[in-house]
């Protein structure tokens, strides 16, 4: 029972209330939210990625999210709990790692907190977060120096989760034996611990390829989640977040970058001047050299899209090593201060701190959970649509997804077929459990090797059949990643036909 009660655990579960509080008040209206449970609930029914289903990602978050999907309820509410689980995860992991390097509870429980409020409005589901939290999990196996063996099939699920990070973060798993290497006969042994990583990576990445081929679906994958990508031309530069309406994401915007060279350039003299120092201090180094370069790879979900949610993704790794940098320079101050009740006083001001930011924390935790339970009582929270039970929805939009739904019920049973291109087409097709691949994420790069060109031809193709468009009107605001070249095409080369709500009906 005492075991149970650890502190860890405590606040494991604080964190998880915190985070789900956050979560579960949230409105509908987040597309990234609906593509991953449209993609999760998908494969729950039975259809097999990139050969029944658009997605441009390897496939191991939305099936982990399927299963439950299927255990639980295919509800997103389902999506939302497993949302706080994974986000509750990665701050643990945080918490775990600089318990290890600091040795330091309150200031690692500071740090967390920090780091959980800066992520306040961005929790959801998502692959960066999932290739996010593995990375966390190898790095903290790297310092507790576990087998290599776990630490490549880690990076080999990373890879499964997404190709392009979880490239790079294996690449980084294949690297960091090769920092324990001081003398000659280091070298053998970085050799053979590179090989146990590789054969723990090729377990899963034999997995995902047999899974591939046995399904037909290894053409398809390589179309969208390869050639497909090349197709993405959207990009928001770097300097956007220097003018960001959030003050500590433009601080933080123009001072990470500095940090992550000055931390690369700590590492790289540490490396090479460690013999000269205490096994406690080399010690302290290899943890300076491990983390930062694990802090690497995750800068890459940075590009080509540097928004909010992908900057905080990107230097979540990146500001541990600057706290940890900070707590060095914090250590060499401390030990030259001779006053005798030093660590009387510093225990008792970051006990302090930590307990009023929980407190904090808490009571917005608690706002958040009785706001939801009253909207639960007086019937506020949406019961009408299918799947999006107990998750609040505007008034407009509620009244927009029954009016458009209704609209393509009807045409169905007059025999024709509906499509909506836009990016919110989840939106309709998810309470009608109707999917249409391509057409349910319609973005830039996730159309496949073709593209928009792709597109245009399949309308050509099937210009015989009743088909019908809804296109979202000229005065309307269109996604930034919208295929505008399908849309002119329908537009300039498809009769009007009528109009629901935003939407004109083209055919």
């Amino acid at each position: 029972m005492k075991k149970f009660f650890k502190k860890e655990y405590l606040l494991l579960i604080f964190i998880f209330i915190m985070v789900l509080s956050t979560i579960i008040i949230k409105p509908l209206g987040d597309l990234d939210e609906l593509w991953n449970y449209n993609v999760a609930r998908n494969i729950a029914d039975g259809k097999v990625p990139y050969r029944d289903i658009s997605t441009i990602t390897t496939p191991l978050l939305p099936f982990v999210n399927s299963i439950f999907l299927k255990l639980i309820s295919n509800e997103l509410i389902t999506m939302r709990v497993l949302a706080a689980v994974l986000c509750t995860g990665i701050l643990y992991m945080i918490f775990k790692i600089l318990k290890i390097v600091t040795k330091e509870t309150n200031f690692s429980m500071i740090v967390v907190i920090l780091i959980g409020w800066l992520f306040k409005d961005l929790y959801c589901i998502d692959y960066n977060y999932m290739v996010l939290f593995l990375t966390l999990i190898i790095l903290y196996l790297e310092l507790k120096e576990s087998k290599s063996f776990i630490i490549g099939f880690l990076a080999g699920l990373a890879i499964c989760t997404k190709q392009s990070i979880g490239a790079v973060v294996a690449v980084a798993t294949m690297l960091e034996p090769l920092i324990l290497i001081h003398k000659k006969d280091d070298i053998k042994k970085a050799i053979k611990e590179i090989g146990k990583r590789l054969l723990g990576m090729a377990i899963p990445i034999i997995i995902l390829f047999a899974y591939l081929l046995v399904t037909n679906a290894f053409q398809e994958f390589i179309s969208y989640a390869v050639q497909g990508i090349s197709t993405f031309d959207n990009h928001v530069e770097y300097t956007h977040l220097f003018k960001s309406r959030d003050t500590e994401i433009a601080i933080l915007s123009k001072v990470m970058p500095i940090s992550v060279v000055a931390t690369i350039i700590a590492s790289i003299v540490t490396k090479f001047t460690s013999k000269k120092f205490q096994d406690e201090t080399k010690t302290k180094f290899n943890y300076l050299q491990k983390m930062t370069l694990y802090s690497l790879p995750i800068l890459i979900v940075m590009y080509p899209i540097a928004d909010k949610i992908h900057f905080v993704i990107g230097i979540t790794i990146a500001l541990l090593v600057s706290c940890y940098c900070i707590f060095l320079l914090g250590n060499v101050v401390y030990d030259k201060i001779t006053y005798t009740k030093k660590k009387f006083w510093y225990k008792t001001i970051t006990l302090i701190v930590w307990l009023l930011m929980i407190t904090i924390t808490g009571i917005k935790g608690i706002t958040n959970i009785n706001t939801y339970i009253k909207k639960y009582q007086n019937l506020e929270l949406n019961k009408e649509i299918e799947h999006f039970s107990n998750i609040e929805i505007s008034k407009s939009l509620e009244n927009q997804i029954l009016q458009i739904d209704a609209y393509i019920k009807e045409k169905e049973k007059e025999g024709v077929n509906v499509y909506v291109l836009d990016a919110e087409a989840a939106v309709y097709n998810i309470p009608l459990e109707k999917y249409t691949k391509d057409f349910d994420m319609f973005l830039k790069g996730n159309l496949g090797k073709d593209g928009e060109e792709g597109q245009i031809e399949k309308i050509k193709e099937q210009a015989s059949q009743q088909n019908l468009y809804l296109v979202k009107k000229e005065n309307q605001i269109l996604n930034w990643q919208s295929p505008l070249k399908v849309i002119s095409f329908v537009r300039e080369n498809l009769k009007l036909v009528g109009e629901i709500e935003n939407y004109d009906a083209y055919m």
